[in-house]
């Protein structure tokens, strides 16, 4: 079956498809994978934050680590409340401590490098050991988890969001095992950030931050 279109229908529907095309934009694959990453949150730059927000931030924040450990021993969530920080009850509560001591031991036996410190201590107090992670494996995401100014909201996925804590951890170790050559005997006075879901059980392991 055929239909006729006379002159003038065919006019209309020539003008309609030329007026369609004309909205059209052809975009290179750049172009379009930009368009489509438009309102996407990939998250702040792991170094930037570190050096300009983190490590002062840590500085600043870090209260004498036996006053922390002590009042963590009487209540863990009194403590987390008045020393610590913890984004939501999914995460555990984050100390930014000052480990101020001398080291005591070295411990290289696994990647997960370690020196004990003993905090220097008021006449008569109990001494207390304080382990700070060397590298070069750091366990834990204390350091993008303590910072207030880094939210799960800012990145688009969980992925991104570990992607994010494992960079941050990287470049601890490289600062750590660039410029904090700890040997025994040496006094030490560190930021560090204690990750905890309750009070200490065994060893209070810290991963240091800023340092004098």
């Amino acid at each position: 079956m055929f239909y006729r279109i006379n002159s003038a229908r065919a006019m209309q529907l020539t003008t309609a498809v030329t007026l369609a095309l004309a909205g059209c934009h052809v975009v290179t694959d750049t172009e379009l994978a930009a368009i489509r990453s438009q309102g996407q949150h990939h998250g702040p730059d792991a170094a930037q934050v570190l050096n300009t927000q983190l490590l002062p931030y840590a500085d600043k924040n870090a209260k004498p680590a036996a006053q922390v450990v002590g009042a963590l021993t009487q209540n863990f969530d009194t403590a987390c409340k008045e020393y610590g920080f913890r984004q939501s009850t999914a995460f555990p509560c984050n100390f930014w401590i000052r480990v101020q001591g001398k080291v005591t031991r070295i411990d290289t036996s696994s990647r997960v490098g370690k020196a004990y410190v003993e905090l220097t201590q008021a006449a008569g107090g109990e001494p207390v050991d304080i382990v700070l992670q060397m590298g070069p494996v750091i366990v834990g995401t204390g350091v993008r988890d303590g910072f207030p100014g880094i939210k799960y909201s800012d990145f688009d996925d969980q992925t991104r969001f570990a992607a994010f804590g494992q960079e941050i951890n990287k470049l601890v170790v490289t600062r750590v095992q660039s410029s904090l050559n700890l040997k025994v005997g040496d006094q030490v006075d560190v930021a560090a950030v204690y990750s905890s879901w309750s009070e200490p059980a065994g060893e209070i392991r810290a991963i240091p931050v800023a340092w004098k």
